[in-house]
This record gives structure tokens, sequence and C-alpha cells, in this order.
């Protein structure tokens, strides 16, 4: 992600998470919960499951294990421009996690029924197609709301 700031607007809920291991955080990566009970970045679909927040700050992986970062949570209306397949999105978009730290647009009947591994939506139609969305997660790990595929 390149150390970008990807918060746009809304609430700014965020709180304080001991990452895993000495690996390398940087500001902007989706970050997911492990079963260690601490956090590292996103990397595929599978990880929709687990997703915590937003990493609102970087971290070398020379830091130390469990140093905290803060976390920007998700599914409270904030909205971040993020990376996604380039194309023009339409406000409503689904967005699955496909790659690391990339979301890809996916057609969905309902997100409700269906396990889609959706897991956010597109906050605003952009003018022209390009690779950044603003995006709008939906609730994560610990709201319970992102489904994982059956």
């Amino acid at each position: 992600m390149a150390n970008k700031m990807r918060y746009r607007w809304g609430p700014k809920a965020s709180r304080w998470i001991a990452k895993t291991g000495t690996i390398a955080v940087e500001e902007g990566d989706m970050m997911k919960f492990t079963s260690s009970g601490k956090i590292t970045p996103c990397s595929a679909s599978g990880d929709s499951t687990a997703l915590v927040g937003i990493a609102r700050g970087a971290s070398p992986d020379s830091d130390r294990t469990a140093t905290k970062i803060r976390v920007g949570l998700i599914g409270n209306g904030t909205v971040y421009e993020m990376l996604c397949n380039s194309a023009t999105h339409t406000y409503g978009v689904a967005f699955v996690i496909t790659g690391v730290q990339t979301l890809t647009a996916k057609t969905v009947v309902n997100l409700n029924i269906t396990s889609t591994n959706v897991v956010a939506i597109c906050a605003q139609t952009m003018d022209a197609a390009g690779t950044l969305v603003l995006a709008e997660f939906l609730p994560g790990r610990f709201q319970g709301q992102i489904s994982s595929t059956a």
C-alpha cells in the first residue's frame, strides 16, 4: 500500500492492537485478526472473516513482536480509498479481497443471504475508470457480519 493514508471521511474510531511477528505493516493495510490474538496484513479472500480494520500507522519488520499499531475500525460508515481492479465502479458495487491489499468487484444478488466474502461496497461512483475505489467496509471480525464461503 506504500504507506498511504487511506481514510477519506466518516467516523475515526480506532484501537491500538498488537501485531503478530516481526512483519512489516504499512499505513493503509487491511488488517486481519489471527488465532494468537494479534493482527497481520490481509492477503487473500479467505481473510474476510478475520478482517478488523485499516492500519492508521506503519510498523517496520524490525519492530519487535507484539508492537501495537493503530487500526481504524470498519463497519461504522467510515470510507477509505483502496486499491481495486481497474474499472468504473458505481455506488453499491460489492468488493472482495483478492490479493495482497487489493479489492475486486463481485456481483452479488443479496449480501444478507449469500456466503460471498464481500468486505466492502463502493461508497461513491467515480467519474472515470481507475484502480482506486472509495470503499465503505462492512462490519468485520468483532461485529460478526462478514460471511465466509460455505
